[in-house]
């Protein structure tokens, strides 16, 4: 599956990237949205997240547009729950889904600090932006 679609929000290329994106390398656990859906959770590796969006790396292929509620934990603590949006998703020579997520309400300047500081040395910044939240 190759499908790279661009949010209605969001601008392209290089100009999407509004806020500090940084890698992660953390877990996650997805919950397909529709509780009749018979989905089983997800689970996952954040490859990458900003205060907007996160990177995903899968082994299942998701829908575009599909609603997710998405449990970002490391260490079984737990960081944060947020519902996000499926936006892209691209097959790597691995055979991991690459996937890329709105999120529906972005991170509030505390959850993204917190983050920051749980992920501690493991971080690199990977893009910074003109319209920082800090």
């Amino acid at each position: 599956m190759i499908d790279r679609r661009s949010s209605n929000n969001r601008r392209s290329g290089d100009e999407r990237r509004n806020y500090e994106r940084l890698e992660a390398g953390i877990e996650v656990r997805l919950l397909r949205s529709g509780s009749g859906s018979g989905h089983e959770p997800l689970e996952g590796t954040v490859s990458d997240v900003s205060v907007d969006g996160l990177r995903m790396l899968l082994d299942v292929a998701l829908t575009i547009e599909e609603t997710l509620l998405v449990q970002v934990h490391s260490a079984g603590e737990h960081l944060f729950n947020s519902t996000a949006r499926v936006v892209w998703q691209n097959q790597d020579d691995s055979g991991k889904y690459v996937t890329g997520c709105e999120l529906c309400v972005f991170l509030t300047n505390k959850q993204f600090k917190t983050l920051k500081e749980f992920i501690g040395n493991q971080i690199t910044p990977v893009s910074l932006a003109h319209d920082r939240r800090d």
